[in-house]
């Protein structure tokens, strides 16, 4: 078939991957993307939440909880004497560090708790409160028109010296709320600052460095972490859109990332591992120690003395709350003990530069595209498949292992879409392929035929080729009275609905439609194509086949049709064997089927089926072939037979049906048939006829009770004991009994 040049497809091959890449690169930073990569983020946090280490020992955390709100009252109505008074109880057990993720920008009603509170945090050597950092836009123009504020009085606290990068992009307003004067002299000051993600609400970066003016401070944990190592302002080092240097007190230095915003990526862990201390039952403890020598519970608390100590809310229907990837709802200042515990244990989230992904990813686009061009569909379609699971899998294991954050939602969106329209290509050109075969091939050969050729690629041709397939043969007891009773189309409508389900069963389980023959289907199991199992395929096929029939009958039975239609029966006959299977025909017209002894034979298990009252009756290959696979069918010895174009006998079966559905009466009429058919072979007639006739009164069709049933197995047998007893056979008879009918 002449083809068009293919010049085009090797330069979209050539030029697809880095067009999708350039357009990555473009929509990545756009807040849709954005929103859809920060849901793979948060399964990735959620997946390794399970493994996630411990928090560093040196991190206590105190929440004003439900407790201290049944204690102490609403938080409105606390007063600083509350905070005081904590405070000289911790001075029995110091912290290194005490730090309020608090804000006390107004004074106190009562001026006395202002200064117990700030009595209590000059006890201790590094204490810390907030101040928060106004930057709403309406201060940002009143500033911007000239406005001046009023000076922050920090006292201790000072703006870093050591600033290398553009400060103008950092977190900033021109004034802010800070300690009022007694507590700022009493304490240092970090920023509170921790605004949500524009794109999703929840605060994914923090900004460890903010600006007033034009001066640059430390955020809460920051000041933390400088206090923690007792280091001066002058000796932290920050370089904006790398990092904030602070020296360690014991040597060598923390090396903290942050990017051109001083924000700094929140290595999420999830805060249920940390042991949140109730406000009031921290203060109640220490005071029973210290007054009452009541033993400090170390299997319940931690020791307190030379911990760093964050105090915030956590009691829910507080304000200090919001959503992390684990809750909806989770206290702030457990989101700020996790970036102090990351940064602590230098647990930080890393990336790689985007172009050397994409470089990368690119790289990775040709090569499968190249492989896949010519390579089978489902393989073109299972291979990007594999491949993005794949890569989804590395992407969640390195992160888990070393909080390294690969892009997820574009690369596998990209790597798909590029393998889908390449797919789309490729199936457009066999589209137009098959329509090619269609023209030339359709006006000689069946439909059936066509397709084999289109799923082949060959030219078919006339012969076959010797296979192990399983033959079934169906036919509906009595049809030709069928069609005297029912108008052609009424006939019509049946067989559509009688041959669409059991072809259906035919085809679903894996067998191949040979031909319809009126009312009769031929099928095989195991070609064109190979077919393990294709016994047990066949047995089952059958069983499912007098299932549909029953369920047919009953509807048909509802629907009032006539009485002949209500009770249909059919019979199948099986046989596995070799059997010569392929195009078979004229050199002008031709069909794909079966020949062979075999295939003969199968046709006379259908018909033998007749004379012994049964409905599925199958040969001995296929009962040893589908037991071999799967020993869940119950199955009854029928007979020894020749039927009409053989020499050789063949043992023949009847399928019943799956074992749990079988009911004792059946088994028991089974035990009693094979004993009668025992007694039959060893010439004791009487008996065999007392064993026959009590099986027949089991037997599960029965001439006086059921419509449409003539005879059964032991009731046919109890016939030929009788004639075997009048006229005995010969000395060497062996039981073999022939057909006289096809």
């Amino acid at each position: 078939m002449p083809r068009k040049s293919d010049r085009h497809r090797y330069v979209a091959l050539i030029l697809a991957p880095p067009a999708i890449a350039l357009l990555m690169a473009l929509i990545g930073p756009t807040e849709f993307v954005l929103e859809l990569e920060n849901v793979t983020v948060d399964w990735r946090f959620k997946a390794r939440a399970d493994s996630d280490p411990p928090p560093s020992p040196k991190l206590a955390l105190v929440g004003i909880g439900n407790v201290s709100l049944q204690k102490i009252g609403r938080w409105q109505d606390w007063s600083r004497k509350e905070h005081g008074e904590l405070l000289g109880w911790l001075g029995y057990r110091p912290p290194e560090v005490i730090a309020f993720d608090l804000f006390f920008p107004e004074p106190s009603a009562d001026e006395t708790d202002d200064i117990a509170f700030a009595e209590g945090l000059s006890l201790h050597f590094e204490p810390i409160t907030g101040m928060y950092i106004d930057t709403s836009r309406e201060t940002a123009d009143k500033a911007v028109a000239g406005m001046e504020f009023p000076p922050l009085s920090l006292h201790a606290t000072k703006p870093f010296p050591d600033v290398t990068g553009d400060t103008t992009r950092l977190l900033s307003g021109p004034t802010g709320d800070v300690p009022i004067e007694l507590i700022a002299e009493s304490s240092w000051t970090g920023s509170v600052n921790f605004p949500p993600s524009d794109v999703d609400g929840m605060r994914r970066e923090i900004p460890l460095i903010v600006r007033i003016g034009n001066d640059v401070y430390p955020s809460l944990a920051l000041q933390i972490l400088v206090r923690k190592e007792e280091a001066h302002r002058e000796d932290v080092r920050i370089v904006i859109g790398e990092s904030i240097i602070v020296p360690k007190e014991e040597g060598g230095e923390w090396r903290i990332p942050i990017d051109e915003q001083g924000f700094h990526y929140v290595n999420y862990r999830d805060t249920r591992r940390f042991q949140i201390i109730d406000y009031y039952a921290l203060r109640e403890q220490i005071r029973r120690t210290e007054e009452l020598g009541d033993p400090w519970p170390a299997d319940e608390l931690p020791p307190i003395a030379d911990q760093i100590l964050i105090i915030g809310q956590s009691a829910e229907g507080l304000s200090d709350f919001g959503p992390t990837p684990y809750r909806a709802e989770d206290p702030l200042f457990a989101v700020q003990a996790t970036v102090l515990d990351s940064i602590l244990r230098e647990d930080y989230i890393k990336t790689i530069p985007l172009w050397l992904f994409l470089a990368v990813w690119t790289i990775i686009a040709w090569i499968t595209l190249a492989l896949l061009r010519k390579a089978p569909i489902l393989v073109s379609v299972l291979v990007p498949i594999v491949l993005t699971g794949l890569f989804i899998t590395v992407a969640f294991w390195l992160f888990e292992r070393n909080s390294l954050l690969l892009p997820l939602f574009l690369p596998v969106a990209g790597f798909l879409v590029i393998h889908s329209t390449m797919i789309g290509d490729r199936l457009s050109i066999e589209l137009r392929e098959k329509r090619y075969i269609r023209g030339v091939f359709g006006s000689y050969v069946s439909p059936d035929i066509v397709n084999q050729i289109i799923s082949s690629g060959q030219t078919p041709e006339l012969g076959g080729e010797q296979v192990n397939i399983t033959i079934l043969f169906s036919d509906i007891q009595g049809f030709s009275t069928f069609s005297e009773q029912l108008t052609p189309v009424a006939l019509v409508e049946l067989m559509v609905e009688y041959l669409s389900e059991m072809t259906d069963i035919v085809t679903d389980t894996g067998g191949t439609l040979d031909k319809y023959i009126g009312d009769a289907i031929d099928a095989m199991f195991g070609a064109p194509l190979p077919l393990e199992g294709h016994a047990y395929k066949g047995v089952d096929a059958a069983i499912q086949m007098q299932r549909k029939q029953q369920e047919l009958d009953a509807f048909w039975k509802a629907e009032n049709r006539p009485e002949i239609v209500q009770e249909m029966r059919t019979r199948i006959g099986l046989n596995t064997g070799a059997a010569v299977v392929g195009n078979m025909g004229s050199k002008r017209r031709f069909n794909y089927t079966m020949m062979g002894d075999n295939v003969n034979l199968g046709a006379r298990c259908e018909s033998a089926a007749k004379s012994y009252g049964v409905y599925t009756m199958i040969t001995e290959d296929t009962y040893r072939e589908a037991k071999e696979i799967k020993d869940d069918i119950v199955y009854r010895y029928l007979d020894q037979i020749i039927v009409q174009g053989r020499t050789l006998p063949v043992k023949v079966f009847e399928v019943l049906e799956k074992k749990d559905l079988v009911s004792a009466d059946d088994l028991a009429c089974i035990e009693l048939y094979e004993e009668a058919y025992r007694l039959h072979l060893n010439r004791e007639w009487d008996k065999a006829i007392a064993h026959f006739e009590k099986s027949s009164a089991l037997e599960p069709f029965q001439p006086d009770r059921d419509a449409g049933i003539k005879t059964n197995p032991s009731r046919v047998m109890i016939a030929r004991c009788g004639v075997l007893k009048v006229s005995p056979p010969a000395d060497d008879w062996d039981g073999v009994y022939r057909m006289t009918t096809k």
